[in-house]
């Protein structure tokens, strides 16, 4: 694989940081953001505009943690000022995040104090260093005796960024945290003979889910990232079982694992199994719990998933439908899909999958960068969003990735593996 950095990656992330940081809204030291989001109101879904809230999926310190890598590679002041501002506005507001979601890490207090490290490390300022540890010990009073289960709302999203911190400044506090949550998730699988399987989204799913967002490859993941660094095999067995769980409903037609949301299946048609090709749903995300498997295990059988997952992710992103209605954004759009292919690139050696997530990028600039085009966001419905999973820090953070992996942590997969 080829080490150069195409510079024009790089810029496409700094413009979309300079649009953020123009539209940013002050008060004092703080700033916050106005974005479209989908709401229950008045008995059904809604795009609502509204200002941001703390939290690191649609919040302001998901922004404040692109514009501080971003400020790393461009050393312009005008990131750093404006990550301080939405940092400061996200601790405003954390009481916002109710105690039982605190311990999450998209969701939750623990995402937050992730980005806050981030931050720290940044800008050389250890108040923020001890602000982030501060927030996860709270965190772990309010929640940790009954966190949730899966990566966007709960433990399985918890373990890996809390592993990460322990690596990186030697606090076992938050290893002897991960424990407990990993404690929680073995108590909590729902065990068969077919594999073990866990009840996120109670009500809304015909069983329960695959997928890494909320479903089984997240949950197993993470416990396979708890293994790693403590030895202890039951949480080697329970990720194995999770994504035997998994493999059970793979199709080798589709080469992809049904989401089990009553909505997707709804909207596929009677009787139709849906098959979502994202990152939150569907092959890309599994994918990425696969490689990161394999890395651990040198499982073959995890390797043969994760090729599956590549090839269905790949020949969504070729499509020439795809590029015309796809969103660019991480969740569930493009830059989310070949988050797999960068991953694979590093993980694997795989100089193919590294091409054609380039391609990705490239595609996105010549479409909406260079022609100064609104880009396509992840709110159904709504239109341009700031935020780091649905809108534009995630599409720039997305070209960062692409721009310099070795220096840019996944935010989609944290590999604790590396430096953190």
């Amino acid at each position: 694989m080829s080490g150069h950095k195409d510079g024009a990656f790089l810029e496409t992330a700094a413009s979309l940081g300079r649009r953020l940081a123009r539209e940013a809204l002050w008060a004092n030291e703080r700033c916050n953001w106005l974005g479209d989001s989908m709401e229950f109101v008045d008995n059904a879904w809604s795009v609502v505009h509204r200002a941001l809230g703390p939290d690191l999926y649609g919040g302001t310190s998901g922004i404040a943690l692109f514009l501080a890598r971003l400020h790393c590679l461009t050393g312009e002041r005008l990131f750093r000022v404006t990550a301080e501002g939405a940092m400061a506005h996200a601790l405003s507001r954390i009481e916002d995040i109710p105690p039982p979601g605190r311990m999450a890490f998209y969701s939750g207090w623990t995402g937050i104090a992730y980005a806050l490290v981030e931050l720290a490390e940044a800008f050389g300022d250890d108040a923020l260093l001890e602000r982030a540890f501060d927030l996860i010990g709270a965190a772990a009073r309010d929640a940790a005796d009954n966190p949730g289960l899966d990566v966007i709302g709960g433990a399985a999203g918890a373990i890996p960024a809390l592993i990460s911190l322990h690596r990186r400044h030697r606090r076992d506090d938050m290893l002897a945290l991960t424990t407990r949550l990993g404690e929680h998730l073995l108590a909590t699988a729902r065990q068969s003979e077919h594999g073990w399987s866990w009840n996120t989204l109670d009500g809304q799913t015909e069983r329960d889910p695959t997928g890494f967002s909320h479903g089984a490859a997240g949950i197993a993941w993470a416990l396979l990232e708890l293994y790693a660094e403590t030895g202890d095999v039951r949480f080697r067995h329970a990720a194995e079982r999770g994504f035997a769980y998994e493999r059970q409903w793979f199709s080798s037609e589709q080469e992809n694992w049904p989401d089990f949301r009553t909505l997707a299946n709804a909207a596929s048609g009677a009787g139709a199994a849906n098959f979502a090709v994202a990152w939150c749903h569907g092959a890309p995300g599994i994918g990425l719990s696969r490689v990161r498997g394999y890395e651990i295990l040198k499982n073959e059988e995890l390797k043969h998933d994760a090729e599956a997952a590549i090839r269905t992710t790949t020949r969504i992103l070729n499509h020439p439908g795809y590029g015309m209605q796809s969103d660019f954004t991480l969740c569930h759009g493009r830059g989310g899909n070949a988050e797999l292919l960068i991953f694979a690139a590093e993980a694997l050696g795989d100089a193919v999958s590294r091409d054609n997530a380039e391609k990705v990028g490239r595609q996105g600039i010549e479409q909406f960068g260079r022609n100064d085009l609104p880009w396509p966001c992840g709110v159904p419905g709504g239109g341009e969003t700031p935020n780091l999973m649905l809108g534009l820090a995630g599409i720039g953070y997305f070209y960062l990735r692409l721009y310099d992996p070795a220096a840019i942590r996944s935010i989609l997969l944290i590999r604790p593996a590396k430096g953190g």
